[in-house]
């Protein structure tokens, strides 16, 4: 990994000594006279970058030639080393805002991508990175060796990071193209460019789908292909899918929460829901401004943001919901199938819902017809093929169509049966305890 596991101002202070090294020793000239001009030089198969230095860190040149010693590009302010043919490049003139932009050139000094980037990398299996000014944040993609773009990291949907008045932009001593770009959070360094190398290419390419990544209580996505699709600034991920599924996964920012693509790690919906379910049957519930809506797993909005209060989508396809304290059922077109007029509904279960009018309990099928009477004190969904209920202090099993069998007396009786006894007990055992103890008065002899 890239300039991430160490600290960096303890690298920069080696870089810097290493340099003042290097410029302190003249360069091998290898039967080539000419590079004893420069202080220093670096042979890529037959051209060379060479760097001459005027005053270390202030003034400097730096130049591709070839082996005759011809210049092949003007003077830049640095040439980084080459692979995949391509070299990054740092003109000398700054942009309006005194930070030096980065580009590459080929083997014959000619530009092929411009220098516009605040920052980028060498090229790796034919990909790089490159950070840019992205309205308020610095932004990152990834570009191929044509400058075409591969991939855009969404920074925009992450507001509270990557702003580039909080950022550090920095570079070694003489040499521009070690640069990076940092922000720190109470006291840890953070970047845009995690730019996992070799060293984890097997762990990331042999997980199952996206590759999650925890750095500083803060996480990030990146893809087998070794491109970074969320950056380090999520508060959370959903691995065991107690909220995800369905062709997406639950990721949070600050309080809100959105959905990545777990076999992509796109950001499909943006970060904007107070509450989720988990998805049933297609449709995802999420809470927005106070009520419950659905969206699919497009993350277009398929229920309108109505509800106080909503179910899982059964095999019935209905879901019990609320409005003012109101419950009835919708399908997932989000048609109202019941009517929103009891006090209570339960979801739905073996084609029967439980519902509540005033104190009492009912049961209804998918057509709102109801299999029993609105008589019960107390009742359960039918989560099995029965269940039970109770009414005037007895307790019925019940079945789907409604039928009776006498299961035994109430809880409620049974706990005031209980007490009761419990009570009797206690006043017994105290006048058996005041009996005997009179007796045993009476029957000690006096003195």
């Amino acid at each position: 990994m890239r300039r991430k596991a160490r600290n960096y101002l303890s690298c920069k202070l080696l870089f810097l000594i290493l340099i003042h090294v290097a410029n302190a020793m003249p360069p091998q000239s290898g039967g080539k006279p000419w590079l004893a001009a420069y202080n220093e030089s670096q042979e890529y198969d037959g051209i060379y970058v060479v760097k001459k230095v005027d005053v270390p860190c202030r003034s400097y040149q730096t130049y591709l030639v070839d082996g005759a010693g011809r210049k092949l590009t003007p003077a830049y302010r640095d040439i980084g080393p080459f692979a995949d043919g391509l070299a990054e490049f740092v003109p000398q003139e700054p942009d309006a805002a005194g930070r030096g932009m980065h580009g590459f050139i080929n083997r014959k000094g000619e530009v092929v991508i411009p220098p516009k980037y605040v920052a980028t990398d060498r090229f790796y299996k034919g990909k790089t990175w490159v950070i840019y000014v992205k309205g308020k944040q610095y932004g990152i993609s990834y570009l191929d060796t044509s400058g075409k773009i591969i991939h855009e990291v969404p920074v925009e949907q992450y507001p509270d990071d990557f702003l580039i008045t909080k950022a550090n932009v920095d570079h070694v001593c003489s040499h521009d193209c070690r640069e990076d770009v940092i922000w720190w959070r109470d006291g840890d360094l953070f970047l845009l460019n995690w730019n996992f190398s070799r060293y984890n290419e097997k762990e990331i390419q042999g997980s199952k789908g996206i590759y999650h990544f925890n750095y500083k209580g803060k996480y990030g996505i990146i893809d087998k292909h070794m491109i970074l699709r969320v950056p380090v600034a999520l508060d959370g991920i959903d691995p065991t899918y107690k909220y995800s599924g369905q062709g997406m996964e639950r990721v949070q920012y600050g309080n809100k929460f959105g959905y990545v693509s777990p076999y992509t790690g796109d950001l499909i919906v943006p970060f904007q829901f107070e509450e989720t379910r988990k998805p049933t049957n297609g449709l995802f519930w999420v809470k927005k401004n106070g009520k419950w809506g659905c969206i699919d797993k497009t993350g277009k909005v398929r229920i309108n943001f109505l509800y106080d209060e909503a179910t899982g989508f059964t095999a019935e396809d209905r879901s019990a919901v609320a409005i003012n304290g109101k419950f009835g059922h919708i399908d997932k077109s989000g048609k109202i199938r019941t009517p929103l007029k009891y006090d209570f509904a339960s979801y739905y279960n073996n084609g029967v819902s439980m519902v509540r009018v005033d104190d009492k309990y009912g049961y209804i099928d998918t057509t709102g017809h109801f299999v029993t009477g609105v008589i019960y004190d107390e009742a359960l969904p039918f989560d099995q093929k029965t269940t039970t209920a109770e009414r005037s202090w007895l307790r019925f099993r019940l079945s789907l169509d409604g039928s009776e069998q006498f299961a035994g007396f109430s809880y409620k009786l049974n706990a005031v049966l209980i007490l009761i006894g419990l009570l009797v007990f206690v006043r017994l055992n105290s006048f058996l305890f005041r009996y005997f103890q009179r007796f045993r008065n009476a029957r000690s002899p006096r003195r």
